[in-house]
């Protein structure tokens, strides 16, 4: 931003919004009178959960390199997986196909991919899989709350088919999920209904192709 700074002079501001942090006023300033500095966008943490260790990060409001921060978390649970000797190592990605998503699977042996039997569901799930295949990263597909729309199930799954990608689990639709989550608890602890079966049957399967 730029204001009068008195008769015949002017001051001059950053807009903190507007800057894009690419450093070239500091190459044209005549008096070196700007400087860059290194902005916290965000920070990320360890903690222990009950299956393991967890990291996890907080994105600032309004801040930008998202992609930079999933990055610095994959490597932090990297060394520790190295180091304990870890048989996995689990990301659990954003949707769309922006940097956060490629910093995501980029490097990952499987990505498994959940959509849902709609429109949308659909349209996204080619978006994703065309990164997976630009990165070189093999992909499964999870198809979930099969039964609300059989028939795009159906599409979804014929798609699938002639991209030669397999649908690895069919997860129905179950109130017991909501119930689960209200009481802060996974599904597979909560009941031990379909929707528990199905998921220990899609883990087996990811790691039988794993091994």
């Amino acid at each position: 931003g730029r204001g009068d700074g008195g008769v015949g002079e002017r001051a001059y501001s950053i807009d903190p919004i507007g800057c894009e942090g690419c450093g070239a006023c500091t190459y044209v300033c005549p008096a070196e009178a700007i400087e860059m500095r290194e902005r916290v966008d965000g920070k990320w943490f360890r903690s222990q959960a009950r299956y393991g260790p967890l990291f996890h990060a907080h994105l600032f409001a309004a801040r930008e390199n998202s992609g930079k921060l999933v990055t610095l978390i994959k490597n932090k649970a990297r060394d520790l997986a190295l180091e304990q000797g870890a048989d996995y190592l689990l990301v659990d990605g954003p949707p769309g196909i922006g940097c956060p998503v490629i910093a995501a699977i980029s490097g990952a042996d499987l990505t498994l991919l959940v959509t849902e039997p709609t429109v949308s569901g659909a349209h996204d799930l080619g978006r994703i899989l065309g990164v997976a295949r630009h990165f070189g990263v093999p992909a499964v597909v999870c198809i979930n709350k099969h039964d609300l729309n059989p028939a795009k199930t159906e599409e979804i799954a014929a798609w699938c088919e002639e991209q030669r990608v397999p649908v690895v689990g069919r997860i129905p639709f179950d109130q017991a999920v909501t119930r689960a989550m209200v009481q802060g608890k996974p599904i597979t602890e909560h009941s031990d209904g379909a929707v528990t079966e199905e998921l220990r049957r899609i883990w087996a399967w990811l790691k039988a192709r794993l091994k």
